[in-house]
């Protein structure tokens, strides 16, 4: 089981340095000098990105290490994010972000709470706001030995012998999760060869999102 807290004290990129691609060329989206919220920030590598273009940015993470490694790259470069260490089920938004990001978060989660997580982004948000996801899809390299070799805790998700939580989504389910919100970039395909530290290099059946919450209310059933 990654030990995230070890991890980050160990390495201070464990995730890498450079935001995603996809944040960094859809980045000019959200409004000028707009309020942004990372929802898993670890170590700020999109977050402080987004800092750097002028975004106002709040960060949060149940991991101490994450918060501690985020604010030390933070005034490393001279950028101003506000960093907070707790769920996203507590965290509470006075007013709706401008962007969302939600990078990495579904394939470590049970079905159940990517329902509170979406719950939480309906309240997040307002129409017009932006949403940066990515997840992984069932073509994943390493899908098929979940499989074989984990319990299965609910439709492709899986508890590993080390007690990780590993989830899928189909081809195309994205798309479903996500009603009142226009897909302005969505990939799915197989991701970049990557290492975490000094991990074997790895690659996954990456699910890529930028999308523009629309007026009808986010989470509402879509019209007949």
């Amino acid at each position: 089981m990654v030990d995230y807290e070890e991890a980050y004290r160990r390495d201070g990129s464990y995730f890498g340095r450079g935001a995603n691609d996809f944040i960094v060329a859809h980045a000019d989206r959200i409004t000028p000098g707009g309020r942004v919220l990372d929802v898993g920030i670890g170590q700020g590598r999109n977050a402080l990105e987004l800092c750097r273009r002028g975004f106002r940015v709040t960060g949060i993470d149940s991991s101490a290490a994450a918060i501690a490694s985020a604010g030390e790259r933070a005034a490393r470069d001279g950028l101003e994010v506000t960093l907070r260490q707790r769920s996203f089920v507590d965290h509470e938004a006075t007013e709706p972000y401008d962007a969302v990001l939600l990078c990495g978060l579904l394939q470590e989660l049970e079905r159940p709470v990517h329902d509170q997580l979406f719950a939480r982004l309906d309240q997040w948000t307002a129409p017009g706001s932006w949403l940066f996801l990515t997840a992984w899809h069932v073509d994943d390299p390493r899908y098929a030995g979940l499989c074989r070799d984990a319990t299965p805790i609910g439709r492709h998700s899986f508890r590993t012998a080390a007690g990780l939580v590993r989830t899928y989504l189909d081809r195309g389910e994205i798309a479903a999760l996500l009603p009142g919100w226009e897909l302005i970039h969505h990939f799915e395909g197989l991701g970049p060869w990557h290492r975490h530290g000094d991990s074997e290099p790895e690659q996954h059946g990456l699910v890529e999102v930028a999308a523009r919450r629309g007026r009808r209310k986010a989470g509402s059933a879509p019209p007949c």
